[in-house]
């Protein structure tokens, strides 16, 4: 176990706390949410673990040493923790740098080929023994593995500069089982911003089979990827993608072991979020030297565009035509029935006789309208709702009559910030049944 401190630095947990006394909850939420915060990047550490263990350990020293300081959140090792895996010394030297994940700054580990008893079979019977998943499940962060008895892929989650956060560490060239898992991973968590951990995917700025995989079959497919960390070759590099969805992507590399010099063993990467910002500050740092690698390879900026907060709202008719929700208004009461044929809404290129909900809205972005009545009612088999969006209106079909008593999506649309977004019911044929409004629910998307 890594020496622990006595004394720690009041830096951003204090600004929070004199926030509370002087300015009440909803300042000391805002401070919170405006912090920047810091990222540790661990390279490869098999040589370190072999031969040096007294710079990994000073690496490991310095972020328990910064947590408060620097507001560290977690540190992420991109694999190949020791270098032989049949040599216990090794993972002592290793388990003695790191300590536990439950000490100070948590951690997460994508298991690299040298961790592994094969790389043939990739079992990871020493490696589990070393690292257990039982020493990570008290995490407040721990989500799971996968296997679900193993540690060799696991996913962590974590708030931190007002945004959630997802982490999914994966072990040495993962199979499909395994990429199929990292999948239900992330579409589980789409208002995450989701990381990918693992150790070969890119040398430098060409990935290599692996990389190439797990962008095609996982990285590039979720709006929610943002950062991926790799290791395996002594290079640096970065690739920006945008996958599928228009999200930009950096893909992050960086591998410092030498076998025969201790220093270039010594090298981190510091990774501060600004959130007011959105950028991405990385250094390079050898906490054993106290040196910096200052080159364009290793001292930069990325800018970061957050996935949006999850916001949703349900407005219902019971109490009256019209409403202005507010973010996080929760689930209500379904039980009206009123169809509002008395309700009238000014709007001469809308029909009469229309009820309205009037949504305000707290940022222009992408989101997904859906409509709920009752099932206990005649309906209307083709009831067109009307979104009114920055856009013009726009019009949906839906046959009351076989989706009544649940939630049905109208689609998504661009929504502008305030109150003048409004969804309705037009005008129905008479004599085809009750038009039913019950209840309106905004989804955030992006």
């Amino acid at each position: 176990m890594r020496i622990t401190k006595t004394t720690r630095v009041l830096g951003a947990t204090f600004a929070m706390l004199l926030a509370t006394a002087l300015c009440g909850p909803a300042a000391a939420a805002q401070a919170e949410a405006a912090e920047s915060f810091t990222i540790v990047m661990l390279p490869d550490t098999q040589y370190a673990s072999e031969y040096w263990p007294e710079v990994y350990r000073a690496q490991m020293q310095w972020v328990d040493d910064q947590q408060t300081a620097r507001n560290i959140k977690y540190v992420l090792h991109v694999g190949d923790v020791i270098d032989n895996s049949d040599q216990l010394a090794q993972w002592n030297n290793s388990k003695s740098a790191m300590g536990l994940p439950t000490d100070d700054v948590p951690y997460i580990i994508g298991p690299g080929n040298h961790d592994l008893d094969s790389v043939s079979t990739r079992a990871t019977t020493r490696y589990n023994t070393h690292y257990p998943r039982s020493t990570f499940t008290a995490l407040p962060s721990f989500g799971a593995t996968y296997p679900a008895t193993q540690n060799d892929n696991a996913y962590h989650t974590f708030n931190a500069g007002g945004m959630d956060w997802l982490v999914v560490a994966m072990k040495y060239a993962p199979s499909d089982a395994e990429i199929a898992w990292a999948n239900s991973v992330v579409s589980a968590h789409p208002q995450h911003n989701a990381i990918l951990v693992t150790h070969a995917y890119q040398n430098g700025i060409t990935k290599d089979t692996n990389g190439n995989n797990l962008w095609t079959k996982l990285v590039s497919k979720h709006a929610n990827f943002r950062l991926t960390f790799s290791g395996h070759y002594v290079n640096a590099g970065v690739i920006t993608q945008q996958g599928v969805n228009g999200n930009t992507v950096h893909q992050i590399q960086a591998d410092y072991q030498n076998a025969s010099q201790r220093d270039p063993n010594s090298f981190m990467r510091v990774m501060t979020f600004n959130p007011s910002t959105n950028s991405l500050d990385i250094k390079t740092y050898s906490p054993f030297l106290d040196s910096y690698k200052t080159d364009a390879a290793n001292q930069f900026a990325l800018n970061i565009k957050p996935v949006p907060p999850a916001w949703s709202t349900i407005v219902d008719n019971t109490t009256a035509d019209r409403f202005t929700a507010s973010a996080n208004w929760g689930l209500s009461s379904y039980s009206s029935q009123r169809y509002g044929a008395d309700y009238r809404f000014a709007d001469p290129v809308l029909a009469s006789d229309s009820a309205w909900y009037k949504v305000n809205i707290p940022e222009t972005g992408t989101y997904q309208v859906a409509v709920w009545y009752s099932a206990n009612a005649g309906y209307n088999d083709s009831t067109p709702y009307v979104i009114v969006t920055p856009s013009g209106n726009q019009v949906v079909n839906v046959n009351q009559r076989v989706n009544g008593g649940k939630w049905v999506s109208l689609g998504n649309f661009t929504l502008a910030a305030g109150d003048d977004n409004k969804v309705g019911v037009s005008r129905w044929t008479a004599g085809t049944g009750y038009v039913i409004a019950d209840a309106v629910k905004i989804t955030r998307i992006s």
